[in-house]
């Protein structure tokens, strides 16, 4: 299970929603982004742009978008969340360790 939440300007609250069951298809793709930050194929801007979207794509939930991530996270926890997201579809310890990895290259 994952789970963000995401602040909603519209109501002013912040909001939990999470995702029971995430499809090993989804791993796969948080694996190929690992293999394309290691390459250096993309820049910092292309690397947070691919895994906010990334992210966005492993809920079902027609709130959690591309836009939302960015308008419902505040910038200092971004990091953070999207890291304990990518880290609870990968699983095990080596693999958390990359994740975090390839996060604070995108970030710094």
């Amino acid at each position: 299970m994952i789970k963000i939440e995401l602040y909603n300007p519209d109501t002013r609250k912040t909001e939990i929603i999470t995702e029971d069951f995430v499809p090993s298809r989804s791993l796969r793709k948080v694996l190929e982004f690992g293999a394309k930050t290691e390459k250096g194929e993309l820049t910092e801007l292309e690397q947070l742009d691919e895994i906010i979207a990334l992210v966005a794509s492993l809920f079902r939930d027609e709130r959690v978008t591309f836009d939302s991530i960015l308008d419902g996270i505040s910038a200092d926890k971004l990091s953070d969340t999207l890291n304990e997201i990518l880290e609870n579809v990968l699983g095990g310890e080596a693999e958390k360790k990359q994740a975090r990895e390839n996060l604070e290259q995108v970030t710094k």
